[in-house]
């Protein structure tokens, strides 16, 4: 273990021992809690989400066990924000774990920026902003978006308060949350996983909420 990662993990309060708890057997495996800002320019337009994923405190040592050799600067938070650009990295591939679309055509061109990871007690929050590669006018049509793990090793949901905002946004915009309904076989085979072991490669957008954001003319 590093020494890095041995005084980040003192510094939030986790005991070393942690670091060996036998995860769940079962998919999930971590869990995070989401809040998303979407984010308006001047002229009403949607240009991109900040995303905020607090994640659990196991979940919190794992990533600071698989990405303290990324970490650089001389304080803790240089070092915590070294890795969240290399997560950021990391995720880029897959589209940050976010499927777009507008007006019902999938947006594929988002680039995440900004990256920031601070801890919370005894988890890790990251944060970036996903830029859109052109604005959105959500009053000729809806964005519609879900943040997932495509293997559902990790399950993503919005925070119950407050968990969608919208920065600059005009009064007429609204918001709409759908829960996952998935299909109770589906769940059963996901509980029937082992953390090693992997399903469905897209078994994480079943369980996944969908967010639909529209403005009026």
């Amino acid at each position: 273990m590093s020494r890095l990662l041995g005084a980040i993990l003192l510094s939030l309060g986790i005991s070393l021992g942690a670091l060996y708890s036998p995860p769940a057997n079962s998919h999930p495996h971590a869990w995070i809690d989401l809040n998303v800002t979407a984010v308006f320019d001047e002229q009403g337009r949607l240009v991109g989400l900040r995303q905020s994923w607090l994640m659990d405190p196991f979940y919190s040592i794992f990533l600071l066990e698989e990405m303290a050799d990324y970490a650089q600067g001389e304080t803790h938070e240089q070092q915590l924000n070294s890795i969240a650009q290399q997560i950021l990295e990391n995720l880029g591939p897959y589209g940050y774990f976010t499927e777009l679309r507008y007006n019902s055509d999938a947006l594929d061109d988002s680039e995440g920026q900004q990256a920031t990871l601070e801890a919370h007690g005894r988890r890790l929050e990251l944060t970036f902003f996903m830029a859109f590669a052109a604005p959105l006018d959500l009053s000729e049509a809806a964005l519609e978006y879900a943040v997932f793990d495509p293997t559902y090793y990790v399950e993503v949901l919005h925070t119950e308060n407050s968990a969608i905002h919208l920065q600059g946004g005009l009064e007429s915009c609204e918001v709409r949350l759908t829960q996952p309904r998935p299909d109770p076989a589906l769940v059963a085979r996901a509980a029937a996983l082992d953390y090693d072991e992997t399903g469905d490669p897209m078994m994480g957008r079943h369980f996944a909420e969908w967010v639909r954001i529209q403005c009026a003319p």
